[in-house]
This record gives C-alpha cells, sequence and structure tokens, in this order.
C-alpha cells in the first residue's frame, strides 16, 4: 500500500457505520481527506459541501439508495468527473450493469480488501 502523490477527497457512503468508519480511516492514513456518510440523502447534501475526488458508495441504503446518489449528481455539472465506486455486497451480472448504465465508474464487491480499495480509489 504505497503512499499518494496526491491526495484526494473521498467520500465513504453506507448505512453501516462501522464499515463507513473503517474504510474511511483506512485511506484517511493512506494520505487522504476523507468524509464517512451514513446515507443517500446525507451524501447528496454533503456531496455539494465536500467536493468530492471519489465516492465509495454502498448500494443498498435504505430509503436513498446508492444508485440514487449517483443519478442524482450525475446530472450536476461539477459531478461529472467525481469518481464513483459501487462498494457492495452485490456482484451479480445484473447488478453490475445496471451499475455501470447509472454512471458508476467501478464495482467493487464486498468483502473488498483494503488493497483493492485503495487501488480503486487510487486509480487515475
Amino acid at each position: 500500500m504505497a503512499n499518494q502523490l496526491l491526495p484526494l477527497r473521498v467520500m465513504v457512503v453506507d448505512d453501516n457505520r462501522d464499515a463507513a468508519d473503517l474504510i474511511a480511516e483506512f485511506l484517511h492514513m493512506c494520505g487522504h481527506e476523507t468524509l464517512p456518510i451514513y446515507g443517500g440523502a446525507e451524501a447528496i447534501q454533503a456531496a455539494d459541501v465536500f467536493q468530492p475526488d471519489v465516492m465509495l458508495l454502498d448500494l443498498g441504503m435504505p430509503e436513498i439508495t446508492g444508485f440514487d446518489v449517483v443519478s442524482t449528481l450525475r446530472r450536476v455539472p461539477r459531478f461529472q468527473h467525481t469518481r464513483m465506486i459501487a462498494l457492495t455486497a452485490w456482484g451479480d451480472a445484473r447488478t453490475r450493469e445496471r451499475t455501470q448504465v447509472i454512471g458508476f465508474d467501478h464495482h467493487l464487491v464486498k468483502p473488498a480488501s483494503l488493497d483493492d480499495i485503495l487501488n480503486v480509489v487510487s486509480a487515475r
């Protein structure tokens, strides 16, 4: 796990607080500025202020899903270049296709290794 040349602003969105906090802390230790968020509505609001370079999103959150968050943010010009990464337990072909169509840039299946998460976040 190499140190990154440029720190990124990374939002970690998951209704499982422990998972969001753990991944955010790991990425922070790797030199990134992180913000754990625990729901879809909060993610949409926080993205406007935090202006993330990368968002890791769980798909199966109650009320506003990761799909909804990405669909909403992709309509806003300033989020066109934000890297959106699904981090979900759902790895079937239909879900992978749906994430691609909606505007995710990558799809990781839980449990993803910390190395895999760091590599996808850090990819330029």
